[in-house]
């Protein structure tokens, strides 16, 4: 019975002289791992991190790692649509111990998750170009920690909170949550029948909510300039399936 269902589709296909394109739109599905830069303005961050005596962290940008995936609508009038998802990140650490063996420690968190929305055009078989934006929402973190020589026995560690022990070791996690958007720009090439190699560039806009502590105690008269906005630009390697 299967035979002859399939021999009549066959049959029918030739009859008709439809095309397998036209039967089954164009197709991808696929994801894999990305890699990039994130131009972030540090100069309200660090301000603060000089009051502290700890190293700036970085004017040029920070390395991200992150991965995705896409899928474009097998939709015969809007085959131009993709629709993907992606999250990405980075740590940056600074540290100083001073002549006394203090040791303080400072880290800047950024981590985000979100869609893509692309318009596809493409140049021939292998390359094309889209146009699009990433929407996203993450957080944006600073952690400070200070430990003094000895720190690390757990009866004094409890003592801090009993007011028995000294506070020489005191730690700090400020986080917010954001919400972005960003316009980018991609150009694409199918290496193989199976591997997609993408370069993406895009500035990042966003909007946030107020800092809180430790807690989630809310944070008053933090700079308005640490914030998740900045020129990103990355590149992907997606393995799957592609049809065109």
């Amino acid at each position: 019975m299967r035979f002859k269902f399939f021999s009549l589709f066959i049959l029918y296909l030739l009859l008709c002289n439809t095309s397998y394109s036209q039967i089954f739109p164009r197709f991808s599905i696929a994801g894999g791992p990305t890699a990039g830069w994130f131009y972030n303005n540090t100069d309200d961050l660090n301000a603060e991190i000089r009051r502290i005596s700890l190293p700036e962290f970085s004017k040029g940008g920070f390395f991200i790692l992150g991965g995705g995936g896409f899928i474009d609508l097998p939709l015969k009038h809007i085959q131009w649509l993709r629709v993907g998802g992606s999250g990405e990140g980075f740590t940056s650490q600074k540290q100083i111990t001073s002549t006394d063996n203090v040791v303080k420690t400072a880290y800047y968190k950024y981590r985000a998750g979100g869609i893509t929305l692309d318009y596809v055009k493409q140049f021939g078989k292998r390359v094309e170009m889209t146009f699009g934006a990433h929407i996203a929402t993450g957080t944006l973190s600073v952690e400070l920690f200070q430990r003094a020589p000895g720190f690390g026995n757990w009866t004094s560690i409890f003592n801090e909170f009993t007011g028995a022990g000294l506070t020489e070791n005191p730690s700090r996690k400020l986080s917010l949550r954001f919400y972005s958007a960003r316009p980018q720009i991609g150009l694409g090439v199918f290496v193989t029948p199976y591997l997609y190699a993408k370069l993406n560039a895009g500035y990042q806009f966003s909007t946030n909510s107020d800092w809180k502590v430790d807690d989630e105690v809310p944070v008053t008269n933090a700079p308005s300039g640490i914030k998740a906005d900045g020129f990103i630009i990355n590149f992907g390697l997606n393995f799957g399936l592609f049809t065109k």
